[in-house]
Parts: C-alpha cells; sequence; structure tokens
C-alpha cells in the first residue's frame, strides 16, 4: 500500500509524537509498504532524511493569521495527484486534517483516511477542541487512539487503541543501589515533576546518604527545581540532551510522565515512579493496564512526602523491584511491528464498529494496548 503520514512536528524536532510516528513509520516501511511522510518541520544539518526508510516531504506555509489555513490548503491542493494516488492517507492528531486539508476531503476519495490521536489540548478539555476532534473522527474511516484514556475524555469514535513500544533502549550495566533518581522530559507544570520532586526533596532527609536527582530536560521550571537543592539533596540538570539514556541508566529509580518514557523503563527494568496530581493525569495513567502492579503512581504532594520516606528507609524498594520485574515482562509483548500491524489491519478493513476495544497479537485480555 501507498500510505501517506500528516505529522505537524517531526524530527530533528524531538518529542513523544515524532518518536511514535517515526518508529510507526519504519514497522510500516519494513513490511513492505511505499510510505510518504509529509511534515512542516523543516529539516537541519542535525538531521538526515535520506537514512530513512521512508520519503519526508517538507514544507512550510507563511503564518498569516486568519489566512493561514488558505496557504495550507492551497499547499494540498497543488499535490492533489500525490495525495490521490495513495491507499491510505494517515493524519497525527486532528490539526493535519482540520487545519490543513479539511476542503479537500470531499475532492480526494480513493484513499482511506485514518487519524492518530496521540494526545490532549488543554484541561479542562475546551468546546472548540471537542468540535474539532469531532469533524476529524467522523470524516475518517479508521480512528486510532494512543491511550484509552482519550475515549473516556472526548467521547468521539474510535476503533482501536495502543501506547506504544519502547523508542529507545535504556542499557544498564549495572543497576546503582544508591539513591538515585532520574527523569528525562520538560520542566513544566503539567507533568507533576515540580510537587513530586519537593516532596522527595523535603524526605531526603530520611535516607541514610545524600539523594541524587539526574535530570536531562529544560521548561520554566528550571529555576525553581534548582532552589530545592540543599546538602542532602543533590540536584544536576544538564539541560534537553539528544540522548538521555545514559542519565536514565544511571538511575535506581527512573521518574516519568509519559507512556513512551515508562516503556523504555519498563524494559530496561529500573522501577518508574509516574508523577498523576490531576484528575487527567490518573485517568492517563489507568490507560495502562494493571498500572498498580507495574508502576508507582503518586496523586498528590502528601502521599509523594509518605512514599519517598518508605523508600529512602528501605521499607518499599523490595516491592518496587517485584513491579520492575513485572512491567519488563508486560513490555516484552509490546513491538512496534505489533503496531504496524494493527494500524495495518485496519487500513483493510471495512468494520466502523467504534467504541469496540482491538486487541494485538500477542496480548491477553481485551484491552488493546
Amino acid at each position: 500500500m501507498r500510505i501517506i503520514f500528516f505529522v505537524n512536528h517531526f524530527f530533528p524536532s524531538v518529542g513523544g509524537v515524532q518518536w511514535s510516528v517515526l518508529r510507526t513509520a519504519e514497522a510500516l516501511a519494513a513490511r513492505g509498504h511505499d510510505l510518504v511522510l509529509v511534515t512542516e518541520t523543516a529539516a537541519d544539518e542535525s538531521w538526515d532524511d535520506t537514512r530513512l526508510p521512508f520519503k519526508v516531504l517538507r514544507f512550510q506555509v507563511p503564518l498569516r493569521r486568519p489566512l493561514t489555513r488558505l496557504g495550507y490548503w492551497h499547499w494540498m491542493w497543488k499535490k492533489r495527484a500525490l495525495l490521490a494516488s495513495a491507499d491510505v492517507l494517515h493524519f497525527h492528531d486532528y490539526t493535519t486534517f482540520f487545519h490543513w486539508f479539511l476542503p479537500l476531503r470531499a475532492v480526494i476519495r480513493r484513499p482511506r483516511y485514518a487519524v492518530t490521536f496521540h494526545g490532549f489540548e488543554h484541561w479542562p478539555v475546551r468546546l472548540r477542541h471537542r468540535f474539532f476532534r469531532s469533524v476529524t473522527a467522523h470524516a475518517c474511516h479508521v480512528r486510532f487512539a494512543v491511550g484509552e484514556y482519550l475515549r473516556a475524555v472526548y467521547g468521539h469514535p474510535i476503533d482501536a487503541v495502543f501506547l506504544g513500544a519502547p523508542v529507545r533502549t535504556i542499557r544498564v550495566p549495572t543497576r546503582t543501589t544508591e539513591p538515585v533518581f532520574a527523569y528525562a522530559g520538560r520542566l513544566a507544570e503539567d507533568t507533576g515533576i515540580l510537587p513530586v520532586l519537593s516532596a522527595l526533596a523535603e524526605a531526603s532527609g530520611e535516607a541514610a546518604s545524600r539523594v541524587h536527582v539526574r535530570i536531562a530536560g529544560d521548561g520554566p521550571l528550571r529555576a525553581v527545581l534548582e532552589r530545592l537543592r540543599n546538602s542532602r539533596f543533590i540536584v544536576d540538570m544538564p539541560g534537553t540532551l539528544e540522548d538521555p539514556t545514559e542519565i536514565l541508566a544511571g538511575g535506581r529509580w527512573i521518574i516519568a510522565t509519559g507512556f513512551l518514557g515508562i516503556l523504555e523503563a519498563f524494559e530496561a527494568g529500573i522501577p518508574v515512579i509516574a508523577p498523576a496530581m490531576t484528575s487527567l493525569k490518573q485517568i492517563y495513567l489507568r490507560s495502562i493496564p494493571e498500572a498498580d502492579s507495574l508502576l508507582t503512581v503518586l496523586e498528590s504532594p502528601e502521599q509523594s512526602r509518605r512514599f519517598f520516606v518508605d523508600l529512602l528507609t528501605g521499607k518499599v524498594d523490595a516491592l518496587l523491584e517485584e513491579k520492575a520485574a513485572r512491567a519488563r515482562a508486560f513490555v516484552s509483548h509490546v513491538a512496534w511491528a505489533d503496531i504496524a500491524h494493527l494500524l495495518e489491519s485496519w487500513y483493510r478493513s471495512e468494520r466502523r464498529d467504534a467504541g469496540q476495544a482491538h486487541s494485538l497479537p500477542g496480548y491477553h485480555g481485551t484491552q488493546a494496548y
């Protein structure tokens, strides 16, 4: 099949959606499909599109609100022959369909239309986002979601759900026995990293030795987190790293806030601690089947403080190691090839049985991962 992916942000811009789209595209190309990826992210000298097993088509439209959409539609119209030649047009999040493509849906009728909803825009949900998503979902033949929580949050049709798979391998030659926590990600309020690290700083006085936190990432909370440092609580922040796996490999425990980071830690066999300080984040993490048996979810600052005191005094260390062992077994059944097979099966299917979860090969139970 000829498959065209549409994605707002792609490498060299780095993020969870970019990694998910890259690995999915690679897996589909490995299955013999002719894949073209369309993005408005510009290339630079740090990234070489030619090394990929699929074609990348980059474009840019001048930002001239409220006329920007006309620029997108005009560019897509010029590429209508290519788009009409596809078997599948797959949009990653509603923005690429609604803002880039919408009027051409009535003109380009041959391909199957698919969309993957990767996340949420705002919490609480705004009416316009609900509308944009609903229009996109109803205009597409197949609707995927990264996480079961999106079905509950938005209520639009979803045909199949998955979480992803590890995008990088964290190689851990020898696990440290020191109280070292590792985190890779944004330093922003919505991650929940501030109340968790504040609770850890408070609990660090109970540890037998100094507690270290190593952070690969940057954001508006950087200065606030730096002020948490004291003689018992050491915080190292080298900034955003292209490859943070060395930081993560050095942690006795990993703090993770997104599915891909959680799955990478699962594969490495390192216990995972996940902040969930909002109702949305709690719903998000419950999208992982039997989440409480695989990782530790912290839902309030006080619960976090009590947990870290118990952890640093050795009361729950064995429990976390048991969870890590179960998590490693769980993620051993997750592969991008399985996700590619799931997408491919729905591309070919004429079913529109929205609301019925579809299970990936290698999983047990009724939930799709």
